[in-house]
């Protein structure tokens, strides 16, 4: 069946009301996963140094652009571990690593899989881990990251620039709250990305160099002890000087899942109160209705061949259900379809579609004629003539 659309009416929402609180971090956003609604912001545009949480960026890219089997063997080579001499950093390329950086323990000529890599550079935080598969799956680190900055500017993060694969510092590797707030929200999307960063440990499998070992994620509100948080399902944390503690966390409550980034944090601690506040306001939030359009009103069009215009109305009242925080901005759309005569009574001619500023669906309902529509004698007297010559 064919459709036809037509722009009804943009309907302004009441505002959205976000959250009222104060956070320690310096950027900070939070952000509902599946609408890209916005609860809380504060500095989210403003670039900061982002540390580890760099590696969801790399993470995302593997597992969305590279797609390699994750369990394809990968040998370890020098290049990727090498580290900076100590006063001469500034002069070794942005992605080796640092005598004091995170590591997963890997050493040259060990062979594990992409999935233990990935493991290793999400739980542990691994530097090396980063370095390896980038290196392993673009030819080069350097290429790696072209091919991933492309990658994350196509998906809308506009004041991100990444140096390295790992997060190190370095003065022109940024991004901002807002920037890795988007690439959380898709990384989340994928299954082995959410299955990898909600665990609590893993358990490296034995290689050619190495014995069995067990990683333990560093997420401290997924493991047991006073920061744990129950509804929390991953995602990484970071820190360096410049840096100080970041945090990107996700949340999920009632099929409802959150995410929250939080940089610039004085210490571990503030991080990891300021996720949990900003999850329990958002949680504690109840559900709001309102009435968009009524079933009373009436939709009307003209139908080619018919004596009078249609007139249509809903079946039932169209409402949407939202929190304060998120009360969307809302556009309306009619979508008539395009249905031959005559037309009866109650039979379904379109439907009424609510979205939001992003174009997400959030409602619909169908329009049901209010009267039988029947076709000019004229209309009739050609559809009589031509079922002749048929």
């Amino acid at each position: 069946m064919r459709f036809i659309f037509i722009y009804l009416i943009v309907v302004a929402s009441l505002g959205a009301r976000p959250l009222d609180l104060e956070v320690h971090a310096s950027s900070a956003i939070l952000m509902n996963a599946e609408t890209g609604a916005i609860l809380y912001e504060k500095q989210a545009h403003v670039p900061s140094f982002p540390a580890s949480t760099t590696k969801i960026a790399t993470a995302l890219f593997i597992l969305d652009v590279k797609k390699p089997s994750l369990d394809q063997m990968v040998t370890v080579s020098s290049e990727a571990l090498k580290l900076k001499s100590v006063g001469k950093e500034k002069d070794s390329p942005s992605y080796w690593d640092e005598v004091d950086g995170t590591k997963m323990g890997l050493v040259r000529g060990e062979i594990l899989s992409y999935e233990t890599l990935l493991y290793g550079m999400m739980l542990v935080s691994g530097n090396d881990a980063a370095n390896t598969m980038a290196e392993s799956l673009s030819g080069s680190i350097p290429t790696f990251l072209e091919e991933m900055n492309q990658y994350l500017s196509k998906l809308g993060c506009k004041n991100t620039q990444f140096r390295n694969p790992h997060g190190l510092h370095h003065p022109e590797h940024f991004t901002t709250a807002y920037d890795i707030c988007l690439i959380a929200k898709k990384a989340i999307q994928i299954p082995k990305f959410r299955e990898i960063v909600s665990k609590s440990s893993y358990l490296k499998p034995k290689t050619n160099k190495q014995k069995e070992t067990e990683l333990r994620q560093f997420n401290q509100l997924l493991r047991p002890g006073k920061h744990y948080y129950a509804k929390a399902i991953g995602i990484k944390t970071g820190y360096h000087s410049n840096a100080k503690s970041t945090l990107v966390a996700a949340a999920e409550s009632e099929g409802r899942t959150l995410i929250a980034v939080l940089y610039g944090c004085e210490n571990k601690t503030d991080r990891y109160a300021d996720a949990k506040k900003l999850f329990d306001a958002a949680y504690e939030e109840s559900l709001e209705t309102r009435r968009m359009f009524g079933s009373e009103q009436i939709f009307s069009r003209v139908v080619t061949g018919a004596k009078t215009s249609l007139q249509a109305a809903l079946g039932a009242d169209l409402t949407i259900s939202f929190y304060p925080a998120e009360d969307p901005f809302c556009k309306a759309f009619i979508q008539w379809d395009q249905v031959p005569l005559p037309i009866k009574k109650g039979q379904k001619v379109g439907e009424v579609r609510i979205c939001n500023e992003a174009g997400i669906l959030l409602r619909k309902g169908d329009l049901l004629a209010k009267e039988e529509a029947k076709g000019s004698l004229l209309f009739v007297l050609k559809e009589a003539f031509k079922s002749l010559f048929n």
